[in-house]
């Protein structure tokens, strides 16, 4: 599995697909704000984006359940295919007023922390520059 964290519209996407189509492979699945299912092979790329939008789907659940959630769906489907998550910064150090937005800041970053531990590699793409964090290359 890897992972490529960065703000908002600083190309992590890009960076992805750019460096996938280089590499040559063709078998390139996108999902936005949903986790996929489905049968995929090794020959496959899932890319799975705006977990910020799949979080809010788990209602009246603890973080510690969503996480857990997400993280297990994740390892099903990177044991099938290859995954890449495209993780968005939503924090940065600024503390939400309402309960709901700070539900969603504090889950993803406790998501995010453990996808970046099971995951290959991570990089984290800074208007449009890619920074390995672990790992190695893409």
């Amino acid at each position: 599995m890897h992972a490529v964290i960065g703000g908002a519209y600083n190309g992590k996407r890009k960076f992805v697909m750019e460096t996938l189509k280089s590499k040559g492979i063709k078998n390139i699945y996108t999902y936005e704000g949903e986790l996929p299912k489905g049968n995929f092979t090794k020959e496959d790329y899932i890319i799975i984006g705006n977990f910020e939008k799949i979080i809010p789907q788990y209602k009246d659940v603890d973080e510690e359940k969503i996480v857990s959630d997400i993280l297990r769906q994740l390892i099903i489907l990177d044991s099938l295919a290859n995954v890449v998550c495209i993780c968005t910064d939503i924090g940065r150090g600024i503390v939400p007023l309402s309960k709901e937005d700070r539900k969603l800041r504090d889950t993803c970053g406790r998501l995010y922390q453990q996808l970046f531990m099971k995951s290959e590699k991570v990089i984290r793409v800074w208007y449009g520059i890619p920074e390995i964090l672990k790992g190695g290359e893409f």
